[in-house]
């Protein structure tokens, strides 16, 4: 076997506001360094990130890049550090390529296309759209294959972006080890004194996002406590955004401010104590390419009550009591379903359990590598 020179672009690991795709590109240059001993590997990584990059491995290189994502001097000065790395290959880890870079072959994964349905508040410009468009389109049809992380995002790439689906390969994620730890009692316990939490509660964890439908899964809990008069608290986890002041007012109209709670940015390495904690995770998305965090509930064994459009019955089967999202009333008649039923409750964490299964960051590692392989099988050693 020939071995070949690959970079793998790292520039979002370790971003919070990418934390999403950080995972994936930590899992997959972790992972890939388990499986593949013979080909050399580049990681092109933000100076701010080389120090803590966690991997070292005789076949990896890490070069520090100081043209960060979405930025002018990725398009005009990184095609240069790429050119002379002198690679074979280059996997882009999201859609943000160098798109007038010649002489490489590449690959870009495509995680969803959430800005081209929801450009959100910051990207609501005409001309931010169009660059968005550009580039996402421009990167899919410079790149020799794309990876798509579901199903559905694939289905979108080739009706949107006009992209040959044979050109795309489907490759699921999988749930991070640091999540899958068994919860501390004692560290639950820490969580709830410091957030306030003295009920049972449910859950969210992401960004505060249009797409994220938080506002209607607030007001389908108001209707829960009041129609119901169920003492449970709802838990939102994520960075508070002044971009979205509609969520923190639609908690004060409601009159909820003592039983839902705003933690703001919470580490990784808690997550597991607040899904061990909590009754439930709820996920109102009305739009993913794959959705981590119910599965990352489902590897702790904790309950899924989800939205039943995009991806979600793709990636979590029927391991999940779903609802309409746009539904207020059927969201809360599913949430109270849930709460009183215990047999309901107990389903759902056996079915939970066998779903995560489904699902390994170490077979995304190895198939991603088999299209490298796909790619780099067709270059001839004189080119």
């Amino acid at each position: 076997m020939t071995a070949y020179r690959i970079g793998i672009d790292a520039r979002l690991f370790g971003t919070a506001q990418a934390a999403g795709i950080g995972t994936y590109t930590e899992e997959l240059i972790g992972n890939i360094l388990k499986t593949d001993t013979k080909n050399e590997y580049v990681a092109f990584v933000t100076p701010e990130t080389a120090g803590v990059f966690p991997f070292y491995s005789p076949n990896l290189t890490k070069k520090a890049v100081p043209h960060k994502h979405y930025t002018y001097g990725e398009q005009i000065f990184y095609p240069r550090i790429l050119q002379k790395a002198k690679l074979d290959l280059i996997h882009y880890t999201n859609f943000n390529t160098p798109i007038w870079l010649k002489g490489i072959r590449s690959v870009v994964t495509i995680h969803d296309l959430t800005l081209w349905f929801y450009p959100g508040r910051k990207n609501k410009s005409l001309l931010t759209k169009w660059i968005y468009r550009y580039v996402i389109q421009k990167s899919c049809r410079n790149a020799e294959r794309i990876i798509a992380v579901s199903e559905g995002t694939k289905k979108d790439i080739v009706k949107y972006l006009g992209i040959d689906p044979e050109r795309i390969d489907v490759i699921y994620e999988g749930v991070a080890p640091r999540i899958r730890y068994q919860a501390d009692p004692k560290h639950i316990e820490e969580i709830k004194n410091k957030y306030g939490i003295t009920s049972p509660f449910f859950m969210y964890v992401g960004q505060w996002r249009a797409h994220k439908n938080l506002v209607r899964l607030i007001r389908a809990f108001a209707i829960l406590r009041r129609r119901y008069n169920l003492d449970y608290q709802l838990v939102l986890i994520g960075q508070k955004d002044k971009l979205s002041p509609e969520i923190p007012a639609t908690i004060k109209q409601l009159g909820l401010q003592d039983v839902v709670i705003t933690t703001g940015y919470v580490a990784d390495s808690a997550l597991p104590n607040f899904y061990s904690a909590a009754e439930a995770f709820v996920f109102p998305s009305l739009y993913e390419g794959f959705g981590l965090p119910p599965l990352e509930a489902m590897a702790q064994g904790t309950p899924v009550i989800s939205s039943n459009v995009s991806v979600m019955p793709e990636i979590l089967g029927e391991a999940a009591l779903y609802f309409d999202p746009m539904d207020v009333e059927d969201i809360a008649a599913k949430l109270y379903k849930f709460a009183s039923s215990y047999k309901l409750r107990q389903e759902l964490k056996e079915k939970a359990g066998n779903q995560v299964k489904k699902y390994s960051f170490a077979k995304m590692a190895r198939e991603t590598i088999a299209v490298y392989q796909k790619v780099l099988g067709s270059i001839s050693r004189t080119e």
